[in-house]
């Protein structure tokens, strides 16, 4: 009874050690073709555009004005995706601050303080 068992673990740990054989050829199979035919690299989706809406007359309409301290400076302007500015203002004796501007709607959309002045 106990040479039966025996023998049936030596079958399984041979069919192991033969499928950790195979799977370790298989993986060096691989790395060598991907190392030998390397795949081109992709191609960059093209950005649609959606259709642009018309200006509106920014001469009928009355100017936009940021209650800033005097002395702020705009640091960085950053258009983002949604056609919203991002402007980093600091200096005017107040913390750094950024402002969300929205311009066809003429309006500041948001605004963080980043820290004490």
């Amino acid at each position: 009874m106990e040479k039966q068992g025996s023998r049936a673990l030596l079958a399984a740990v041979i069919g192991m050690g033969v499928l950790l054989f195979l799977g370790s050829l298989a993986l060096v199979g691989v790395l060598v073709h991907r190392m030998m035919y390397p795949a081109p690299p992709a191609k960059p989706a093209l950005a649609v555009a959606a259709p642009m809406a018309p200006m509106p007359d920014m001469a009928a309409q009355p100017a936009l004005a940021v209650d800033e301290p005097p002395g702020t400076s705009v640091r960085a302007v950053t258009a983002r995706a949604d056609g919203l500015l991002a402007v980093a203002l600091t200096g005017g004796g107040v913390a750094d601050r950024i402002i969300i501007w929205d311009p066809l709607a003429r309006r500041i959309a948001a605004r963080l303080v980043l820290g004490q002045p």
